[in-house]
């Protein structure tokens, strides 16, 4: 009976986290963050037209690879979404909905994962006991700063985060309890998985790589190896039909974009530069080889995911990433994590090694690309990190005297409200405008406007200054994507004319546009942004002005004198 109530008690609290988790995850989704940035519409409405017609918004049937701006994104997020679009409709909340739901759903999971991970763990000390660490675990990833910044948000990664970690859940069953069952669950979740997001692509790998290694005589001893064959066979029949997609031109655009070498050529420039100055050319060779530049670059943005400055300090560089003077940690994680630390020492060297494996490979992917720290691709290092903090504040407590275990608990409990509340009021009522702009806060307020006032005009022309305007005119107007796909282009569908930005080379701003040459008519209405309109202002009737949730200008009606 008193084995039935702990168990009770156990999932009961479990389950209290796990809906504060999702409370957390989905109050005020919509408008918090202020509005949808463009991948986010891009994504979303790709799924609408895959909802609707079974094609992306260029026409091709079902992709492995969704074409979108100058980058090709990963499918399983957008075919997620789809089926969610299908059946509520396209909104704000839907574009959110899946990250939401799955990054709820990862709380719950990364207890199944940690009491699976310490299933075979003999602790000395009774106030040591896995259900507790567990749970701990399961809390602290709740309000995680890291994970709900990126369950808010359309972010693919997060969703691919939750079928990576129930992958491994059920791939560490299968090493505690050898079955074709568990194989089989864990080879469809990892092999989903590589679907999702890129740093999953290579983390993986290196993950099963680093698991064999370490589990090599549980895999390849006779009676499980047919086990383990079977899993990897399935695994394989699900994730080599990406493969060519995933190394493909198109595939490997953004790896183009983003890799730390391409964004290395000015230092190679300088080591270029000290070679060719040098008095002794052999050893000048040696010291400014640009190989030595290479390694010193990716070892710094290794380190930099380890680093006070982005755990508590500052966090990710991009603004859409993290919450102004903040880290993806609280400051009260540090000394429990440090505490973890040790104690993860007097645990099973085989889980030992799985952990800070796990944790150690996370940022390569991160430590690859420009810009680091970037808590988006490192973002598999969950729920480890919260593990080792669970750990640190078990082991305390059992270290604490019995007389003041009343005060570290009540104490604690303190502490953790007070920044957990700071966060919270910084990421509602201060993230929120603060970073406004990060956000492409205005196009909203421009659709709404256009649409009430578009059938006095001819034509629309709207300005690319802020980038990609199109997306959010089809996303915001629910357009027929047949209609689309036939019809449209980024630079105009139905009435409407889109301006580049100068900043993209093929782009081509209207502060310098003839207007009627390129509408082919007087009556339009134009969004210009604040600097064309300066430039044009000559030429137009101001009508009216938008602005975004800062009261700034975004964008200001007119039209021509």
């Amino acid at each position: 009976m008193s084995d039935f109530l702990k168990k009770y008690k156990v999932f009961l609290t479990l389950f209290l986290i796990v809906l504060f988790g999702a409370f957390l995850r989905f109050y005020n989704i919509s408008s918090v963050p202020v509005s949808l940035y463009w991948d986010e519409v891009a994504s979303a409405y790709n799924a609408y037209s895959i909802a609707q017609s079974g094609k992306d918004e260029y026409g091709t049937s079902y992709p492995l690879l969704f074409r979108s701006f100058e980058d090709y994104k990963t499918p399983a997020n957008i075919y997620l979404t789809s089926v969610i679009v299908k059946f509520l409709g396209l909104s704000e909340f839907t574009t959110r909905f899946t990250s939401a739901l799955f990054g709820s759903l990862s709380v719950l999971i990364s207890f199944f994962l940690v009491s699976e991970l310490l299933k075979k763990q003999k602790f000395k000390d009774k106030k040591i006991n896995i259900p507790t660490i567990a749970l701990i675990t399961s809390f602290l990833f709740a309000i995680s700063p890291w994970h709900i910044q990126f369950s808010r948000t359309g972010f693919e990664a997060n969703v691919g985060l939750f079928f990576l970690l129930t992958g491994i859940l059920f791939l560490l069953r299968t090493i505690n309890r050898v079955n074709y069952r568990d194989i089989i669950f864990s080879a469809i979740f990892l092999g989903i998985s590589i679907y999702f997001y890129r740093s999953i692509q290579l983390f993986l790998p290196l993950f099963l790589l680093g698991f064999f290694i370490i589990f090599r005589k549980n895999i390849l001893d006779k009676s499980n190896l047919k086990i383990f064959l079977a899993g990897a066979m399935i695994f394989s029949a699900i994730a080599l039909p990406f493969v060519p997609s995933t190394i493909s031109r198109e595939g490997l655009t953004r790896q183009r974009q983003t890799n730390f070498v391409s964004n290395a050529l000015d230092e190679v420039y300088k080591t270029s530069v000290k070679i060719h100055e040098s008095k002794n050319r052999i050893l000048g060779n040696i010291i400014y080889n640009r190989r030595i530049v290479y390694a010193r670059l990716f070892v710094q943005n290794y380190v930099s995911h380890f680093t006070p400055k982005f755990l508590v300090e500052e966090g990710d560089v991009n603004p859409r990433h993290r919450v102004k003077g903040m880290g993806v940690f609280y400051h009260f994680e540090i000394p429990f994590l440090i505490a973890g630390l040790i104690f993860l020492f007097k645990i099973d060297r085989k889980i030992r090694s799985l952990i800070i494996l796990w944790i150690l490979i996370a940022p390569l992917p991160a430590a690859l690309a420009y810009p680091t720290p970037h808590a988006l691709r490192s973002l598999n290092m969950l729920p480890m990190l919260q593990l080792l903090t669970a750990m640190g504040v078990v082991y305390l407590y059992s270290l604490t005297s019995p007389k003041l275990r009343r005060i570290f608990v009540v104490s604690l409990a303190i502490i953790i409200t007070a920044f957990f509340i700071r966060y919270m009021y910084q990421y509602h009522f201060v993230f929120k405008y603060q970073k406004s702009a990060e956000w492409a806060d205005g196009y909203k307020q421009l659709t709404q406007y256009v649409f009430r006032v578009e059938d006095k005009y001819d034509k629309v022309v709207i300005s690319g200054h802020y980038w990609q305007p199109y997306i959010y005119f089809l996303f915001f107007k629910q357009y027929n994507p047949q209609l689309f796909q036939k019809y449209g282009s980024k630079s105009s569908f139905d009435k409407y004319i889109f301006g580049g930005t100068s900043w993209d080379m093929k782009g081509r701003e209207l502060g310098d546009q003839d207007l009627v040459k390129l509408s082919g008519t007087r009556n339009i209405l134009i969004a210009f942004s604040p600097i064309e309109y300066e430039l044009q202002k000559e030429n137009v009737r101001k009508i009216s002005e938008i602005r975004n949730h800062n009261n700034e200008i975004v964008f200001i009606m007119a039209s021509l004198r």
